[in-house]
């Protein structure tokens, strides 16, 4: 049991701070997008792809030895090219589509729906019977991030027919960047299977848009934001992920990440000049509460 919990713990730790990390990556995103350019196709390819590399040096520097080992079973490697393309590619594309077609209250509400999605596969694919306090306890979060994102005014989200699929498609992606890997995760270093699925995703991101076609102006400043958004909102952001749901079920581990709209808005408060209120007070509580309950309720399995 003690063991069962110390894995929770350390679980719930990691997919929090994957959250910590992909606020950083939103600041620095739209910095970037405000400065210097408003199509997101370049960094994505950049994002990806220097992430992937980062993360497969270090890879090869703390495990030599085993760096191709996922690579030599050929099993491995549809589960691998499906994690890349389903998982992180759709994942990154959608999302940023999303919000490009209608607003980032939107994509960030829609992508958080990710729970729901993950639920409805394990009852259906796994056959595990609901527990309801799970149940609740997503809910609340689900309408903690609602509330925080839009304030309550509907008004905020612009929802038309490809926006609301994109965004569902992203938290769609957010499922299966969880579910895919999940075997290889249990065998195999998460730097590996994390470093060689961006690695992949970055390549066939770079047919698309490649990263030498600059459309904008690549100042130092520009070049850091960029740098910042793949190293600290990509590489280590999706190590702590990958490493969170070695540890917790792919539902706690999302509500978890919900650490990155609570933060994301606390740092909107002191760089953009956002009001704090009770509302955004009491919404950020709601997502907490829930983030604690569940992560008790898992160690109790």
């Amino acid at each position: 049991m003690k063991n069962i919990q110390s894995h929770v713990f350390r679980g719930t730790i990691y997919a929090i701070l994957a959250g910590v990390f992909w606020a950083f990556s939103g600041i620095f995103g739209q910095l970037f997008f405000q400065a210097y350019a408003d199509n997101a196709m370049w960094i994505t390819s950049f994002r990806l792809l220097v992430a992937g590399i980062i993360l497969l040096v270090v890879s090869y520097l703390s495990k030599p030895n085993a760096f191709f080992d996922i690579l030599k079973d050929k099993k491995n490697i549809p589960e691998l090219i499906s994690y890349a393309i389903f998982g992180v590619l759709m994942l990154q594309l959608s999302f940023y589509a999303s919000i490009q077609v209608s607003s980032a209250a939107t994509a960030t509400v829609l992508q958080f729906t990710s729970p729901v999605f993950l639920l409805l596969y394990l009852v259906i694919f796994k056959h595990q019977k609901l527990n309801l306090k799970v149940v609740v306890l997503v809910i609340v979060a689900m309408l903690g991030i609602f509330l925080l994102t839009t304030h309550g005014n509907l008004a905020t989200m612009t929802i038309t027919p490809l926006g609301l699929g994109l965004g569902l498609l992203s938290a769609i992606a957010v499922g299966t960047c969880a579910i895919i890997p999940k075997r290889l995760l249990q065998t195999y270093d998460v730097l590996n299977v994390t470093g060689w699925g961006m690695t992949i995703a970055g390549l066939v991101m770079n047919i698309v848009h490649p990263v030498w076609v600059i459309d904008f102006k690549l100042t130092p400043k520009s070049f850091l934001l960029a740098l910042g958004v793949a190293v600290i909102g990509t590489a280590i952001a999706f190590m702590f992920n990958m490493s969170a749901i070695k540890y917790i079920s792919p539902v706690v581990a999302s509500v978890c990440s919900a650490m990155e709209p609570i933060l994301a808005s606390v740092f909107s408060i002191f760089l953009f000049g956002m009001s704090f209120d009770l509302l955004t007070g009491l919404s950020m509580l709601a997502v907490l509460i829930s983030v604690i309950m569940l992560s008790l309720e898992e160690g109790k399995i």
